[in-house]
């Protein structure tokens, strides 16, 4: 009995002591409740604190995403055949004797519209995926795609047209209004079209992973600018509507901007024109790439930039450009430089340009300028 009794007191003593421990616990919290309840007032206001932050944080996000896909222009679009026969005049509305597109008006937007044959078995669904993947790319020298027209073996290009734009082809012309006489009237607006070129060309190779396969002065866009002239490309993504004018490499297009930048910087509108030998007494086919390599070789590359310019232009940035649109257009059997090395190089002598032109600005400039006769 007495093991009995003391084996059932054992653990009433352990259940006493427990609930006396538990008593002495909750009359100390009871005695003390600010000690407890100060961290949790701070962890509290840390939390909403945070929680306020990151709020403010992901609305400032989601306005800025907003407002960048707003600065985007909008998609690019499927036009029935219909609409561009309506803003055409039925495809009658006069083009310039230089232009290769019509200018008109798409859904309110300003547009040269280019008639190119189209790739064999071309659907509306490979266009509109074409449309889709060529929108993922912007750059300020791409003239923005505004859409495509399916059309028989023909597909029809519209791009972005700013109403004063003409093309680089019709300003290049020696008469009649559209000589380019007065917007490609200074230097530095030359050397400025180049540049842009050049790193349109540039992204084109490097960040969309591209060619451009159409680089000619006829698909360069001018644009006047508050600070001089501007330059864009057309034809971006043509190439997977149309038929390539041949093979597409980027090679072929620093070969293109090599020829493009030797007619920015002589004038001539054609690559190639007719010259009379007097050895021979006969006429000559002349490229501007002939005439370029000999005006270098022997030292009359003044005598040979366009002389629309006169004499104000450094000879020593156009003698540095003319190399750089040789290099771009040697012989297939030279590769060609890569096109970053190129609007490297042209950006370089632009900057250039820019400090030549403010001299010039706060001097006589004879020391720039030469002023021999051409």
């Amino acid at each position: 009995m007495c093991k009995s009794s003391s084996g059932a007191l054992a653990p009433t003593a352990s259940r006493r002591r427990s609930r006396s421990s538990s008593s002495a616990a909750a009359s100390f919290s009871a005695a003390a409740p600010s000690t407890s309840s100060g961290p949790d007032r701070h962890t509290t206001n840390t939390n909403t604190s945070n929680t306020t932050t990151s709020s403010t944080s992901s609305r400032s996000s989601r306005s800025s995403l907003a407002a960048a896909r707003a600065s985007l222009p909008p998609p690019p679009l499927l036009y029935p055949f219909h609409e561009l026969t309506a803003a055409t005049n039925g495809f009658l509305a006069k083009r310039d004797a230089s232009s290769t597109y019509w200018r008109c008006s798409l859904r309110g937007r300003d547009a040269a519209l280019f008639q190119l044959r189209a790739l064999p078995g071309l659907t509306r669904a490979d266009a509109s995926a074409a449309l889709a993947r060529t929108a993922r790319y912007h750059h300020a020298s791409l003239a923005p795609l505004l859409g495509a027209c399916l059309a028989g073996p023909h597909v029809y290009l519209a791009y972005s047209h700013p109403p004063a734009a003409a093309s680089l082809a019709a300003c290049l012309l020696r008469a009649g209004p559209a000589s380019g006489s007065s917007i490609l009237g200074t230097w530095l607006s030359r050397v400025q079209v180049a540049a842009d070129v050049a790193q349109g060309l540039d992204y084109v190779h490097t960040h969309a992973d591209a060619v451009h396969g159409r680089v000619s002065p006829s698909t360069v866009l001018l644009v006047p600018d508050p600070d001089g002239l501007r330059a864009s490309l057309t034809h971006f993504g043509a190439d997977q509507f149309a038929q390539p004018d041949a093979a597409a490499q980027s090679d072929s297009d620093v070969h293109a901007f090599g020829v493009l930048l030797l007619q920015l910087l002589s004038g001539e509108a054609e690559a190639s024109r007719f010259r009379f030998d007097r050895a021979t007494k006969e006429f000559a086919t002349v490229s501007v790439l002939d005439t370029a390599a000999e005006a270098l070789a022997t030292g009359r590359v003044r005598t040979w930039v366009d002389r629309r310019l006169g004499d104000s232009f450094p000879v020593a940035a156009a003698e540095k450009l003319l190399e750089v649109g040789l290099r771009c257009a040697s012989p297939e059997d030279r590769p060609p430089p890569e096109m970053s090395w190129v609007a490297g190089k042209v950006s370089k002598a632009y900057v250039e340009s820019r400090t030549w032109a403010r001299q010039l600005q706060h001097s006589d400039g004879l020391s720039s300028v030469s002023v021999a006769p051409r």
